[in-house]
C-alpha cells in the first residue's frame, strides 16, 4: 500500500538526503514498525513508526552493514546519519531494485541457496545487533497456550499440545542467523534472480530451519523437503509451521474487531496436523 509522501516527510527525505531529488515521493506504508518513502534509485527513506523501532534503528543499521559484505545478495545500507524528528527516527537507506516473488511457486534450489548462505553466516561478529527469539510476539506463555487450546477443536487440541511440547527440544537445536520474516516482500526478485534481503529487524540466533518455514510459507509448503539441507531441518520447519499457525491464532484472538476464527481454522488447521504428523515421524 503506498500513498504520496506528505511535506513532513519530504522535509525529512531533503534533510537527510539533499543530494537527490524527492519529487513525486511516494510512501510504502506495508511495514508495521517502518514507512518507507520512495522517490529514487539511489536512496529510500526509513522511518520508525514507534519509539520502539527507534530505539532498535542504530542495532539493525549495524548490523546490515555487517552483512552486506558476507551476502551474495544485495543488503539496504545507511546512506546517511540517524535523524530524530519529535522522538522517532529516520535514515537514509541504499535502493535495493525488484519486487516480491509472485506466491505459491518458485525455484527450490535458489530458495536452498538462501538458506545455506545465511547458515554459513558466523554469528560471533554480529550477535550484539541481533534480537531475541520470539521478540516479535514474545514466547509462549501458560496463559497464551491456554487461550488458543481452549477455541481450537478437539480434533486439533491433541496436535498443538505436540508442538507445544517441542518448544523446549527445539530450543537446543545449535542455532544460526534466522532472518525472522523472510520471503514476501522482504525479498526483491528480477526474472526470477534474487537481488536483495530486506527488513532484518527481526534477524535472531535460532533454530535454522526457521528460514526453510517461512520460504515455504511464502513459496509453497511442499517445498520445505527440497529448500531444507537436510531432512531433520525440514521435518523441523514443518513443526515450526504449525507454531506458526498457532502463534497467528493466537494474535487473532488479541484482536478487539470480532475476527473469523472459522475461518482461520479451516486454513490453519491442516498446516497444525502437518505438522503434529512431522513430530512423530
Amino acid at each position: 500500500m503506498s500513498r504520496p509522501a506528505t511535506d513532513e516527510e519530504l522535509r525529512i527525505a531533503h534533510q537527510l538526503r539533499p543530494d537527490l531529488s524527492w519529487e513525486d515521493a511516494s510512501v510504502n506504508e506495508g511495514g508495521q514498525f517502518h514507512k518507507v518513502v520512495i522517490a529514487n534509485p539511489h536512496s529510500v527513506i526509513r522511518m520508525a513508526r514507534t519509539v520502539q523501532a527507534t530505539a532498535d534503528m542504530p542495532r539493525t543499521v549495524k548490523l546490515q552493514q555487517l552483512l552486506a559484505d558476507q551476502l551474495d545478495y544485495q543488503i539496504p545500507v545507511a546512506t546517511s546519519q540517524i535523524l530524530h524528528v519529535d522522538s522517532l527516527a529516520s535514515v537514509a537507506m541504499s535502493f535495493i531494485p525488484g519486487s516480491a516473488h509472485e506466491p505459491h511457486f518458485g525455484d527450490p534450489k535458489i530458495l536452498g541457496q538462501v538458506v545455506r548462505h545465511l547458515a554459513d553466516i558466523p554469528l560471533e561478529p554480529i550477535s550484539d545487533h541481533l534480537t531475541a527469539p520470539f521478540s516479535f510476539r514474545g514466547p509462549w506463555t501458560e496463559d497464551r497456550t491456554q487461550q488458543c487450546f481452549d477455541v481450537l477443536p478437539d480434533q486439533l487440541r491433541g496436535a498443538a499440545t505436540s508442538l507445544w511440547a517441542q518448544l523446549d527440544e527445539l530450543a537446543q537445536v545449535p542455532p544460526g542467523l534466522v532472518h525472522g520474516d523472510l520471503a514476501g516482500h522482504n525479498m526483491h526478485w528480477v526474472d526470477e534472480e534474487l537481488v536483495g534481503i530486506l527488513d532484518w529487524d527481526l534477524a535472531a540466533a535460532w533454530d535454522p530451519a526457521l528460514n526453510t518455514a517461512y520460504l515455504s510459507l511464502w513459496h509453497g509448503l511442499e517445498m520445505a523437503d527440497q529448500i531444507a539441507p537436510n531432512p531433520d531441518e525440514a521435518r523441523r520447519a514443518k513443526i515450526w509451521l504449525g507454531l506458526m499457525s498457532l502463534e497467528r491464532l493466537s494474535d487473532t484472538l488479541s484482536r478487539t474487531d470480532n475476527p473469523k476464527i472459522n475461518k482461520l481454522m479451516r486454513k490453519i488447521g491442516p498446516r497444525i496436523l502437518n505438522a503434529a504428523q512431522a513430530v512423530r515421524s
